[in-house]
C-alpha cells in the first residue's frame, strides 16, 4: 500500500506529515527488511514442505519396491498344472519376473534425479614428457592395451597402429 493509500484508509488529511515522518523513520528500509524476512521464510516453509513430501514418496516408492519383491519371492513356489502332449506335470506361475523389478527401481531412480543405468568404464590416461619413453615403448604400451575386454575392435581404435614384420 502506497503512503497515500495508508492516508486515506485511516482517515489522515495531512500527508504531506506522514511522507516527512516515513522519511525519518526508515520506513521504506523497513518496509524492504520485513518483506525480505517474510519471503525467507515462506522459501524456508515451501522448502521443507517439499523435503517432507519427497521424504513420504520416497517411503512410498521403497515400500512398492518391498511388496514387488516379497509377491515375486511367494510367486516362485507357487506352480500350477498343466497337460502339453497329455502329460500332466506342474509348472512354476511366475507374474512378476526380476527384470520388472528391475525396471521399477530403475524408474524410481529417475524420479529421484538419479541416473537409471551406472555404467563403468576402464581406460588407461598418462602423460608423458618428450624424454621420458621411447616412442617404441610408447607403441608397445598402446598394442598391449588394445586387446583388453570391453575395447572396440582394433580396427576401430583412433590410435594409430604399428604394423610389424610378420616373425620367421
Amino acid at each position: 500500500m502506497s503512503l497515500r493509500g495508508l492516508c486515506r484508509a485511516h482517515g489522515v488529511t495531512a500527508h504531506s506529515a506522514v511522507v516527512i515522518q516515513a522519511r525519518r523513520e526508515g520506513w521504506a528500509e523497513k518496509r524492504r527488511a520485513y518483506r525480505d524476512r517474510a519471503s525467507s521464510k515462506y522459501i524456508e516453509l515451501r522448502a521443507d514442505r517439499a523435503a517432507l513430501r519427497e521424504a513420504e514418496v520416497r517411503d512410498h516408492a521403497i515400500e512398492a519396491i518391498d511388496e514387488a519383491i516379497t509377491s515375486m519371492r511367494e510367486q516362485l513356489r507357487m506352480t500350477r498344472t498343466v497337460m502339453p502332449g497329455g502329460e500332466l506335470f506342474d509348472e512354476p506361475l511366475i507374474v512378476m519376473k526380476p527384470e520388472s523389478i528391475a525396471i521399477l527401481i530403475d524408474r524410481l531412480q529417475i524420479l529421484f534425479g538419479r541416473p537409471a543405468m551406472i555404467s563403468e568404464g576402464r581406460g588407461i590416461a598418462a602423460t608423458v614428457t618428450s624424454d621420458a619413453l621411447p616412442v617404441d615403448v610408447l607403441k608397445g604400451i598402446i598394442e598391449a592395451t588394445r586387446g583388453l575386454a570391453g575395447t572396440p575392435a582394433p580396427e576401430a581404435s583412433p590410435q594409430p597402429r604399428l604394423h610389424r614384420r610378420p616373425e620367421s
